[in-house]
């Protein structure tokens, strides 16, 4: 059962080595792809100065969803596990808990949620519990991609329609915290006002996706067996 870790990744020259030293020569990794979604710093050559097994360099900005779905259609991989380019404090043994479950087939898909344990115990279950299905942290099947919508492997819509489909599907899935490991905020990384629109931008698309999800077009897709 061949595994790969597909990291898509805009302008994260500065955070993006840290993670791939995480995933290259990791015992559970077979393959390591780096999507770069039309960045215009040094991310592409970072990733290959860190070893990655290939790097896809896109021309302009594709989006998320599509930037992934690019790196799943460039492996033959079984298992995939997807990784955001600028988590802090990231280890190897995170990699091992996200992903030997799906291997064990202890369940189909794990959902990593960073590390908010400075928070109060309550606010941080509830914070995870928001924002685990929309994590970016997640090793699944292949078989389960396979059968998302090509509608929804676009922008920030793809987790949603992950964790819409694996809980229509009765899709066995296990919740992670990753113990310490946070992310880069995008208001730090863009500046104040670009990251709030970034941010608000790719709330709008999970608001979007989420909407779509529960309308005819569900049923269509077949989201509603």
């Amino acid at each position: 059962m061949k595994t790969v870790a597909i990291i898509p990744a805009y302008n994260e020259e500065k955070s993006i080595g840290n993670v791939l030293d995480m995933v290259v020569n990791h015992p559970l990794i077979d393959e390591v792809i780096v999507v770069d979604d039309g960045s215009v710093d040094s991310t592409s050559l970072v990733a290959k100065n860190h070893n990655a097994s290939r790097v896809i360099t896109l021309k302009e900005n594709v989006g998320k969803g599509k930037a992934l779905d690019i790196g799943v259609k460039n492996t033959e991989a079984d298992i995939m596990l997807f990784l955001d380019a600028d988590l802090i404090n990231f280890k190897s043994v995170h990699v091992t808990n996200l992903i030997k479950p799906v291997m064990d087939n202890e369940c189909e898909m794990t959902v990593g949620a960073i590390d908010r344990s400075k928070l109060s115990l309550a606010l941080n279950r509830k914070l995870n519990r928001i924002e685990s299905p929309f994590s970016g942290m997640r090793a699944i099947k292949r078989s389960i991609w396979d059968i998302v919508p090509n509608e929804y492997k676009n922008k920030f819509y793809i987790e949603t329609a992950i964790t819409y489909l694996a809980k229509k599907k009765k899709i066995k899935v296990k919740p992670l915290v990753l113990t310490g490991v946070t992310h880069i905020i995008k208001e730090k990384k863009m500046g104040f006002w670009k990251g709030h629109r970034a941010r608000w931008k790719m709330h709008w698309n999970i608001v979007w996706a989420s909407a779509l999800l529960r309308i005819k077009r569900a049923k269509r897709y077949g989201f509603s067996n």
